[in-house]
């Protein structure tokens, strides 16, 4: 497995944790906010919380084209850097986009 592939392979990973881990984030996190619970529930959540490690959060990803793995200028929308990007427009494989000609 070559450096480019093993790259794709772990970001795959890390949003495959973070989808897992995303609804009990947010209900631990809307326990710890919520004053009019006991603060035993409160001191439980936020122990629970502090447990999940951070790799799992979204600020935590980078921004990776889905083709080249390639982590600089990559268009949001589309997950493609611009060069696959530029090319896929090109051959027309992408609604919504054209080539600007004027």
């Amino acid at each position: 497995m070559n450096r480019r592939d093993r790259w794709k392979f772990l970001d795959k990973m890390r949003r495959k944790n973070f989808l897992k881990y995303e609804l009990k984030k947010s209900l631990l996190s809307v326990i710890i906010c919520n004053t009019k619970l006991p603060r035993t529930y409160r001191y439980y959540a936020i122990y629970n919380y502090s447990k999940i490690s951070r790799s799992n959060s979204l600020v935590q990803h980078k921004n990776r084209c889905i083709k080249t793995g390639r982590i600089w200028s990559v268009v949001k929308p589309t997950k493609y850097s611009r060069f696959v990007f530029r090319n896929e427009v090109a051959y027309g494989n992408l609604p919504m986009f054209k080539r600007a000609s004027w």
